[in-house]
């Protein structure tokens, strides 16, 4: 290959900045892309989508749209301004069908006419559930997949309320459509309130940070495609970086595999590691990187503030992404090499909850079950970056 035909490549197999569109570049996640298969295939059944930010949902829902057989996808990105009726007009303006109709008298022609599902809609001053459920209904056969992403973005708990009322009578009302719901939350309540009835015919897919093996996944089929090979070890500091953010390992692969590209090279070795580093921190989020500077500030020349963090962000954390006083304070007894105790610690660890020292941290419960966790997740691997460059 030349070199300008690895760059076009190279945008493609990974890309820190945009969501994967094709399935070519897509790796991983197959379990999850089978449950909201499951959910297609039983009748009645519809799906939601949801995880911490930047773990690849956007992606996710860009290969559903192609990847599935047998039905019309149709994806529609929510903003903040969207409402029931919105969203549905988006939806059903991507649906089109030609149909033909005999003409009239002797020896008739027949003449075919496009039909826009999106038109039945536009003569209803308020759309409801029941106009959706009657539309759909009235389509030819066929399956449709409805994929609504970024369905965080929908503030209106009347807004949300009408997508549980619609899917609950789509469950049982109709057969030729599922909708899947995409969106940044904890849980679905979030996303969509709290709606037992729900449960039965809503499907919950969780998506959580990527595992060591997808991410190695995405480097070395990635570095493939590109002719590069790689050195364990800084796969492995990758992996580890990453913290099992997909958006970090495109980032870093992206950066190294350039300057390897552009110096003719072939191997991804711990000097182009530490450019990709480089190079990867100087384009990631500016909220980023002024949460840090203010996590860190100090008036002197103490690094406390720094070593705290960092053991904040590599310090074993459990299924809900969080941890606790007594094992920061033993991860941050070993970077610095002191005994201090943990009520010495939690002065500093409500600090980092503050505006002032960045909002990182949010604190959960009271007493001896205290937790902390990042606010924003990907700032555990953007900390991790950022001590190893400095």
């Amino acid at each position: 290959m030349t070199k300008e035909e690895k760059i076009f490549i190279l945008n493609q197999v990974f890309s820190p900045t945009s969501p994967i569109k094709q399935k070519d570049f897509f790796y991983g996640r197959i379990n999850q892309l089978n449950k909201v298969a499951d959910a297609i295939n039983e009748e009645g059944q519809h799906a939601i989508l949801y995880g911490d930010r930047g773990v690849g949902k956007t992606s996710l829902a860009n290969i559903m749209a192609t990847s599935y057989t047998n039905l019309y996808p149709v994806k529609v990105t929510c903003n903040r301004l969207d409402n029931f009726q919105t969203l549905w007009q988006n939806a059903l303006d991507g649906i089109q069908f030609s149909r033909k109709t005999d003409g009239i008298g002797f020896n008739p022609q027949q003449a075919e006419e496009i039909v826009r599902i999106g038109n039945q809609l536009r003569g209803i001053k308020i759309v409801r559930p029941n106009h959706i459920v009657q539309i759909l209904n009235s389509l030819p056969a066929g399956k449709i997949l409805f994929i609504f992403d970024e369905f965080d973005n929908i503030s209106t708990q009347k807004t949300r309320s009408s997508f549980a009322d619609l899917i609950k009578s789509m469950s049982d009302n109709n057969t030729n459509s599922t909708i899947v719901l995409v969106g940044i939350s904890d849980s679905i309540e979030n996303l969509i309130g709290n709606h037992q009835s729900l449960e039965r015919c809503l499907k919950q897919v969780k998506m959580p940070k990527m595992k060591d093996d997808e991410c190695e996944e995405i480097i070395i089929n990635g570095l493939n495609k590109l002719e590069i090979g790689i050195d364990n070890k800084v796969k492995g500091k990758i992996i580890e970086f990453s913290s099992g953010f997909p958006h970090y390992v495109h980032l870093l692969c992206k950066y190294g595999a350039k300057e390897i590209i552009e110096n003719e090279k072939r191997i991804f070795s711990d000097a182009y590691l530490s450019i990709a580093i480089r190079l990867g921190i100087e384009n990631t989020s500016e909220q980023l990187r002024i949460s840090y500077r203010k996590a860190i500030l100090t008036s002197n020349s103490s690094s406390k503030w720094r070593d705290l963090l960092f053991a904040c962000a590599i310090v074993k954390i459990d299924e809900f992404n969080a941890f606790t006083i007594t094992d920061v304070v033993k991860i941050y007894n070993r970077i610095t090499g002191r005994d201090v105790k943990n009520n010495s610690i939690t002065y500093n660890l409500n600090q980092l909850v503050t505006e002032n020292r960045g909002d990182v941290l949010v604190k959960l419960g009271k007493g001896m079950s205290t937790r902390y966790m990042f606010k924003n997740p990907m700032m555990r691997a953007f900390v991790k970056l950022k001590i190893n460059a400095e």
